[in-house]
């Protein structure tokens, strides 16, 4: 995925303080990583983080796709905590709409995919595993367990009982019932 897109007019006062940017310009968030081309390069970041936060869990989130077990076999031996798979129906309604429809696998393969990478290669019990992406009713959650995710995100269904009514208008701060909005 993307990460969603958060315009230049919503990065103002506290929001651009936070995340040390210019006011008025637009960001992606989580923002890219650059400078990572490689395993290696993710399993340098993994240190950095422990060393700055010795007591941190680490975490690390992957899009469903075929190889994703051989990915996740690397960011555990680079010594993450955690792994998140994340299926390709989910991700952020501030997204960009060709990353919300045309990214990755359903998180089934994922998950199923790197569980039986990581049983294989003896790094099961190295790491917790987490899904997320339309993880929707009890099914889904028996599933995913099932297949080998002792944790699961939800959160579609938590943000309609809040009120979302799906308008996909997240990025604009046009969110008509104020579930998605800075404005007060």
């Amino acid at each position: 995925g993307e990460g969603g897109e958060l315009p230049g007019y919503k990065v103002v006062g506290k929001i651009a303080e936070t995340r040390k940017a210019t006011p008025g310009v637009g960001l992606i968030s989580p923002p890219p990583h650059h400078d990572m081309y490689s395993i290696e390069d993710v399993a340098q970041l993994i240190r950095d983080l422990k060393n700055a936060n010795p007591s941190a869990r680490i975490s690390v989130k992957l899009v469903a796709r075929i190889g994703i077990g051989v990915i996740a076999s690397g960011v555990v031996k680079g010594k993450a905590d955690h792994l998140t798979i994340s299926g390709m129906s989910g991700g952020t309604g501030a997204a960009k709409w060709t990353s919300i429809k045309h990214c990755g696998l359903p998180w089934e393969i994922g998950v199923a995919e790197t569980h039986q990478t990581l049983v294989l290669n003896g790094l099961r019990d190295r790491v917790t595993v987490q899904t997320d992406g339309q993880v929707r009713t009890g099914r889904d959650v028996v599933m995913a367990a099932l297949l080998g995710a002792e944790e699961i995100a939800m959160t579609t269904s938590p943000l309609i009982t809040l009120g979302c009514i799906m308008m996909r208008k997240c990025h604009l701060n046009t969110c008509p019932v104020g579930v998605a909005t800075q404005d007060p």
